[in-house]
């Protein structure tokens, strides 16, 4: 028999084992990268709901509830935001913060999101007499 025919013979199942080997590599990278796409996104929806709640809150008639119930509204409509929740506090100048978690794709795993939004109350002034 050749050498030829004899290598022939003997790679018989590597590649089974190639896939064996590579396969959970790959599958990994996929659910990381699904991860933090999910995480990246919560984290965005996080964002616009303190916006929001910013939005209602620092208006001129706005109250620190009814910030808060606009931004868990908005919050809550979005399934990629889990167990959200809103603190709004300052009176000059207004401060909303969202935080809950995303979800995930592996059991067990919690990624805590939290975003804050920031803006001075709106008041409405005169221009002075000379």
């Amino acid at each position: 028999m050749s050498r030829a025919m004899t290598r022939r013979t003997d790679d018989q199942g590597s590649s089974s084992i190639t896939i064996a080997i590579v396969f959970p590599a790959i599958a990994t990278l996929f659910l990381a990268l699904a991860q933090a796409v999910m995480v990246s996104v919560a984290r965005d929806v996080a964002q616009a709901a303190a916006e929001e709640g910013l939005r209602v809150a620092r208006a001129h008639q706005g109250s620190h509830a009814a910030g808060q119930a606009a931004a868990v509204g908005f919050a809550r409509r979005e399934p990629v935001l889990l167990a959200p929740a809103v603190s709004v506090s300052g009176s000059d100048t207004i401060t909303v913060r969202v935080t809950g978690h995303a979800p995930t794709v592996l059991p067990g795993m919690r990624i805590a999101v939290a975003r804050t939004a920031r803006g001075a109350r709106e008041r409405f002034t005169t221009p002075q007499q000379p």
